[in-house]
């Protein structure tokens, strides 16, 4: 295990998801191999292969809603301090659509390659912080709980805070960390404001018709 963790942390994050993603000798890929492959980069390539699929044009109905249940799990992990994700054995031994994978192969290798071209290393002892860890637990809950919403236009901002701090976790980036928190504090205010007009405009409407 040793062995792959390291093999793992040496790997450039583009490497590591396309490996990841190999099939296995049945010719499927098992989400159970998927995380032990990507070894001590568990969290953050979790969080990475969570929110690309947010990007995709065209999704099936509540795929929004899973996918910000799963970061939201994948956080709370975090928040309580494992030391790598968890999941039941059946969900380990579950395979992942071929189409989801060839997805993630195309756009999501394509996409951490433009993104390995600005992200390094940076702040490693801040980055494996628990306190750290924990503030990005906390902005992850938050990013998911808005893109499991049924707000209109919110999908692809909270997924980018997601992809951003799983970069940063994944790649050792501080910088990347403190982008997705600060995309998490602009979520944050957008949806303030909002329920703030929504509440003025319920307001507006009671005079309207009651006076």
């Amino acid at each position: 295990m040793v062995g792959t963790e390291t093999h793992s942390s040496a790997s450039r994050l583009s490497e590591l998801f396309a490996r990841t993603l190999d099939a296995n000798a049945d010719g499927v890929v098992v989400l159970g191999e998927v995380l032990d492959r990507a070894g001590d980069r568990g969290y953050g390539f979790l969080l990475i292969l969570l929110a690309i699929p947010a990007f995709i044009p065209v999704l099936p109905p509540g795929t929004s809603g899973v996918l910000g249940a799963l970061m939201a799990l994948v956080a709370l992990q975090m928040l309580f301090g494992l030391r790598q994700p968890w999941f039941p054995k059946r969900w380990r031994e579950r395979a992942i659509s071929p189409k989801v994978v060839n997805a993630l192969q195309t756009r999501g290798v394509a996409l951490l390659r433009k993104i390995e071209k600005v992200s390094h290393p940076r702040g490693r002892r801040f980055v494996r912080n628990g306190l750290i860890l924990k503030i990005s637990a906390v902005a992850v809950i938050g990013l998911a709980i808005v893109l499991s919403s049924p707000m209109p236009f919110m999908n692809t901002l909270p997924a980018t805070g997601v992809l951003l701090i799983g970069v940063g976790l994944a790649n050792r980036d501080i910088y990347f960390l403190g982008a997705g928190w600060l995309v998490g504090v602009a979520v944050s205010l957008i949806v303030a404001l909002g329920v703030e007009a929504l509440l003025r405009l319920w307001r507006f409407v009671q005079q309207m018709l009651w006076g």
